[in-house]
């Protein structure tokens, strides 16, 4: 058996309800809130009107009127949750009012059927089993457990989509679930009537008609009901609610840290900006600091309680008081007598004071001698510095001046340049165009005379040749055609004006004549276009108005003349010679174009670029440099500046180049004596000037080589052709053919001689060239004419090839073709 519980159930306890008893259907927890006493009758539940109506705040303040009112009465000995009778009439008091919950309250209690078998009454102790003893049977337990729910009732009626979202107090499904009856306050007394129902909707109409004409309407308030709502983010997540919640009173909840974290710190812009924001917020950090040790050396109470701790941790010694030791009396010391000071001790006192004071002068005046000669010392240092200052912010302008200048410069020749080029490569062109001129003439005399004595080649039959009329030349290649005819004709005219102007022998003439001269009108031609070249380089500097760009001597010469006076040092360093002969060579090209330095006769040193780098590099001495003794000669020249020879750079800068092209070009004759003999000078300058390893001087040399190496081969191919099968042989007789077969050996021994001029230069490239013209030309040559002429010719070749033959050859010339060699 279980005992019965007097307190009520928590289900019952108080909640806020104001909705009539009607609106509420059965509830099982109402069903289950019965009592004994309602069954007996025996005690009334009687509710207080004042307790049921009003708001939760007012039934509060009643509760505790009626605590004040009753005092301590309401306390009694017995259990003021029991519902026994008999302790109620034997204390007097008053009879205990149970008080219903809000929910209790807005439920109508039922009144069910109560079985007869298991629903007795209880007594009126209170007792709930029908024996009266206060216990609950089984079968009492069992139907209570059956009528209490363990969830929310669950309504069958079935509403529309409207009434399933919205009642008519503007209250969702949810909210009416959640929070029941207790959402909608009471404000009012009791049920308004229908006047004033019908007075509050008037107003609302009114107030809803003047917000759609475009009144105020500042008392109408809309309920939102049949409007969608639209979520915006200044507005929050709910606007169509009226209800305001805490976080949008009290805001986002971060301005009362807004002190400690960064919502309120400025961004600024700027490198300024931050860096004084920076500045600020170091300073206001050492304040803060400060302020926080100023507050910890102000504490005392906090020092005092460290020195307790220290104290008592066994670390603190107490300041002993000194001990304070009793002395006896001590009377006062009686001054020693002494004697009175005589004259003599007084004099030799003053003499030592005066002594130490004649020292101490001597001394001062050595500190102030000292300190004079730093003065002077400094000021000196000081003048010294003025000057160089003055002579480094002298040295600035001039390097600014020299500067802009040398920019200047350097446009003016990257607009010259390519202009002074073309005019090289026309004169270049003239030099090619001549030379063919004169070597092919010399190659149709050469085969007219071989044709005389050696025989013709044989015609090609896939090349048909045309003269300058068109006509074929087939039929005129035999050694009687009448073009040979013509030209041996022009030979005998040109060799006839030759010797009428020459005083050398008739015999002397024949075949030794280079015949290297123009016709008139070609010469005439030549000469036009050479001074057409000559205008075109004037014309270079006709828009050139500056003396320093028209003449170097007085600009190159001076500028840099200027800056190897004043700053000799860095002169030197940064190549200043060599600097300036790179700017001067487009004067010296400009002067040099038109020059053919083996038919001219002016040489190198006649040029004025030569006599000007000469005498720059040759500076004149001061007179504090010049040697003591008179004994110098006046005609000696002063030595070189620290330069160098500048002519020197100048011939490899721009004369070998220039002489390169010259000689590729055909401006050397090998044949003629005279361009041989100054070629060979022009080899024999450059040399002395850059040295026999120079680079410059051997590719001037091989393109001298270049040049025999090349005619060496044309002579070659040429007597191969006429010795091959098919050639067309010579004359059986022809009083002419000795003639020419001298005319041609003649000549060949001339360029023996001329190759033999180069032995110094290069004699192991000399011999070789000499074999090569004996052993390929003359010797087939010899071996078919030795017995008409060809044995006296032999020894002329030996005698001009003389130690340049290979021992076979020499033997060969010396014995004639029969022999073993």
């Amino acid at each position: 058996m279980f005992i019965k519980r007097a307190k009520s159930r928590p289900s019952l306890r108080t909640r806020d309800s104001d909705l009539p008893e009607s609106t509420n259907t059965g509830s099982p927890l109402a069903k289950s809130s019965v009592t004994a006493d309602d069954a007996m009758g025996d005690i009334s539940m009687e509710v207080d009107p004042d307790e049921s109506s009003g708001s939760i705040m007012e039934r509060k303040k009643a509760q505790k009127k009626d605590k004040q009112r009753t005092g301590g009465k309401s306390k009694s000995s017995g259990s003021r949750l029991s519902f026994g009778g008999g302790e109620e009439e034997a204390g007097g008091s008053e009879p205990f009012k149970p008080k219903k919950s809000l929910l209790s309250q807005s439920i109508k209690l039922p009144n069910p059927s109560i079985p007869s078998s298991s629903t007795s009454t209880p007594t009126g102790s209170g007792s709930g089993n029908g024996n009266g003893n206060g216990l609950y049977s089984r079968e009492y337990l069992s139907e209570l457990k059956a009528s209490t729910p363990t969830r929310a009732p669950r309504t069958t009626e079935i509403q529309d989509d409207e009434d399933e979202d919205v009642d008519s107090n503007g209250l969702s499904k949810i909210a009416r679930d959640k929070y029941s009856t207790s959402i909608i306050e009471d404000t009012t007394p009791g049920i308004p009537d229908t006047a004033a129902i019908a007075a509050a909707k008037a107003k609302r109409q009114a107030a809803l008609e003047s917000s759609i004409h475009g009144g105020m309407g500042e008392d109408y308030i809309s309920l939102g009901s049949g409007k969608l709502a639209i979520y915006d983010g200044d507005s929050g997540p709910h606007p169509e609610s009226r209800l305001m919640r805490e976080d949008d009173e009290e805001g986002d909840g971060d301005e009362d840290m807004a002190e400690y974290t960064e919502a309120k710190d400025k961004l600024y812009l700027g490198r300024e900006a931050n860096k004084a924001a920076a500045r600020r917020l170091k300073g206001e950090i050492g304040e803060l600091i400060a302020e926080r040790e100023a507050e910890d050396e102000d504490d005392e109470e906090t020092l005092e309680w460290e020195r307790a701790q220290a104290h008592r941790a066994g670390r603190w010694e107490d300041e002993k008081p000194e001990k304070m030791t009793k002395q006896g009396y001590k009377p006062a010391p009686i001054p020693t007598a002494r004697p009175i000071p005589t004259i003599s001790s007084a004099q030799a006192r003053l003499a030592k004071s005066l002594a130490d004071l004649q020292v101490d002068k001597s001394t001062n005046v050595r500190n102030l001698e000292t300190v004079a000669r730093d003065l002077t010392s400094l000021e000196q240092e000081e003048r010294e510095l003025k000057l160089e200052v003055e002579k480094v912010e002298g040295k600035r302008e001039w390097v600014e001046e020299f500067r802009n200048w040398v920019e200047m410069l350097g446009g003016f020749l990257e607009e010259k340049y390519p202009k002074l080029e073309n005019i090289e490569t026309d004169s270049i062109a003239h030099f090619k165009e001549r030379a063919q001129m004169v070597n092919s003439r010399r190659s149709a005399d050469d085969s007219d005379d071989l044709s005389l004595f050696l025989g013709v080649p044989a015609p090609n039959t896939e090349e048909d040749e045309k003269d300058e009329f068109g006509r074929s030349t087939e039929s005129e290649a035999g050694p009687s055609s009448i073009r040979r005819k013509i030209r041996r004709d022009q030979r005998i005219a040109r060799r006839g004006k030759r010797r009428a102007r020459s005083t050398k022998s008739i015999t002397e003439e024949q075949g030794y004549s280079t015949d290297s001269s123009l016709a008139e009108g070609d010469q005439e031609d030549y000469r036009s276009a050479q001074v057409h070249l000559e205008r075109r380089v004037h014309a270079l500097l006709d828009d050139v108005k500056a003396e320093d760009f028209r003449d170097p001597e007085k600009g190159l010469m001076v500028r840099f003349g200027g800056w190897r006076k004043r700053y000799e040092e860095e002169y030197v360093n940064a190549f200043g010679g060599l600097a300036l002969v790179q700017a001067w060579e487009f004067w010296a090209r400009g002067e040099m174009v038109g020059w053919e330095p083996l038919r001219s006769s002016k040489t190198l040193d006649s040029f004025s670029w030569f006599h000007s780098l000469h005498h720059y590099s040759h500076p004149p001495l001061h007179r504090t440099e010049q040697p003591e003794d008179d004994d110098m000669d006046l005609d000696d020249e002063p030595p070189l500046g620290p330069d160098g020879d500048l002519v020197a750079s100048m011939v490899s800068s721009a004369v070998v180049p220039l002489l390169i092209k010259a000689f590729e070009a055909g401006a050397y004759d090998p044949y003629s004596m005279g361009q041989t003999r100054r070629a060979v000078d022009l080899v024999d300058v450059v040399r002395e000037m850059m040295g026999k390893d120079s680079r410059k001087y051997t590719t001037l040399l091989k393109a001298v080589l270049g040049v025999y190496h090349e005619h060496l081969l044309s002579l070659s191919s040429t007597i191969s052709s006429i010795l091959a099968s098919g050639s067309i042989p010579p004359p059986a007789f022809d009083p002419a053919s000795r003639p020419a077969m001298e005319r041609y050996l003649t000549r060949r021994i001339k360029l023996i001689k001329n190759m033999a001029l180069w032995r110094r230069e290069a004699p192991q490239e000399t011999r070789e060239l000499v074999i090569r013209l004996v052993g390929e030309v003359l010797r087939p040559i010899l071996g078919k004419t030795w017995d008409g002429g060809g044995k006296e010719m032999a020894s002329k070749v030996l005698t001009a090839a003389t130690g340049l033959l290979s021992p076979d050859l020499v033997g060969w010339l010396q014995q004639g073709p029969g022999s073993r060699w």
